[in-house]
């Protein structure tokens, strides 16, 4: 059975964030990150300080014929007329990072990652080595089931513009993975796919498993080729045993919303567990909840998870070998209040276990 051996050197417990939040200043979110995640800081996302920030443009840099206008947050690909010499550019930017070369040509600009930008700066200035650093990039599925061409049909069916996307996404985390190396012992990049949770209905019409599992494997190969730890985060329901087949080794789910979709995936689960995949509990609540959660009630929430998932048989070991806690999707929905609660909470969380105060095994 093939062994996950980079998983192997995580902390039992992890605690970091999704990514998105609501701050219009970069700087006062960073160091709400830094405050509250010591372990496990994460690089925001931040739609309301600029909409080159949100998740369906931010990574179109450089990507041949996307198209944004951010006065009317529109965005597409231009596929008409000969678009051959951009893509012949692109092509030779990506055989040169298949290589073992640089992928700056797929830089995410401070223009488009001011967070990114003043996140960087932030952890920079603390002068040694985090444990870990949290990335994360939109999923290759999402942005080309979302990003149409120019008479709106989604680019993931024009053959061509399809493998750009996919690749894309994959050189972009890639970049970022470079960047955060230096400063960090170990870097998980997620890939966020929010569209998998309509995985099965009509809006997935024409995509198969296999262009599930293969569009997923490219880019998440390519960050572990590359020394990082790829990981995928899908808010909502979908098809987890699917997800369980691709070479994610980090799988982040719903926890507080739709904990039992989980527990019917015992077997697949099982082994994707035994070779060392990572169950992130997306387990503190990211809406008004949040607002008086404390941080017993997300551990009584992930062990009331971990007791169903052992009732459907998953040996408790496994269960609790390794794990993240995370919020249940991203907080940029949220007033900056409700968000500084959410984020203390994750610090709480953190503490504990850092502390060894407390265990997550099943009881």
């Amino acid at each position: 059975m093939e062994s996950y051996a980079e998983t192997s050197t995580l902390p039992d417990v992890t605690v970091t964030a999704v990514g998105s939040m609501p701050h219009d200043n970069a700087d006062q979110a960073v160091r709400l990150i830094l405050d509250c995640l010591k372990v496990a800081p994460h690089a925001p996302q931040l739609p309301r300080l600029d909409p080159r920030e949100q998740m369906w443009i931010q990574f179109g840099e450089n990507i041949p014929r996307f198209q944004m206008d951010v006065d009317r947050l529109s965005y597409y690909f231009d596929t008409s007329g000969d678009p051959y010499p951009e893509i012949e550019r692109f092509y030779e930017a990506y055989l040169h990072v298949s290589e073992g070369g640089s992928a700056d040509f797929f830089d995410i600009s401070p223009r488009h990652g001011m967070g990114i930008a003043a996140f960087l700066d932030g952890v920079q200035r603390i002068g040694k080595p985090i444990p870990i650093i949290k990335v994360q990039v939109t999923g290759p599925l999402s942005f080309c089931l979302t990003i149409t061409d120019e008479t709106k049909k989604p680019i993931f069916y024009h053959s061509v513009f399809r493998d750009i996307a996919v690749k894309s996404m994959g050189l972009k985390a890639v970049r970022l993975l470079e960047k955060f190396r230096p400063l960090a012992e170990k870097v998980i990049v997620f890939f966020d796919e929010p569209s998998l949770s309509a995985y099965g209905s009509s809006a997935f019409l024409g995509v198969s498993q296999a262009d599930v599992i293969d569009s997923l494997n490219e880019v998440m190969d390519m960050i572990t080729a590359r020394g990082g730890i790829a990981g995928v985060h899908c808010c909502g329901n979908t098809d987890w045993g699917l997800l369980m087949e691709t070479s994610a080794r980090i799988i982040n789910f719903d926890a507080v919303d739709y904990m039992e979709t989980l527990s019917i995936y015992a077997k697949p689960l099982s082994e994707f567990l035994a070779r060392g995949g990572v169950l992130a509990w997306g387990a503190v609540c990211n809406d008004a909840r949040a607002a008086s959660q404390t941080a017993g009630d997300v551990l009584a929430r992930i062990n009331k998870g971990m007791k169903l998932l052992e009732k459907s048989g998953l040996d408790r070991d496994l269960i609790t070998k390794k794990c993240l806690i995370t919020p249940a999707c991203g907080c940029a929905g949220l007033d900056l209040e409700t968000c500084r609660r959410v984020y203390e909470t994750l610090a709480e969380l953190e503490t504990i276990f850092s502390e060894g105060k407390l265990s997550l095994a099943v009881s």
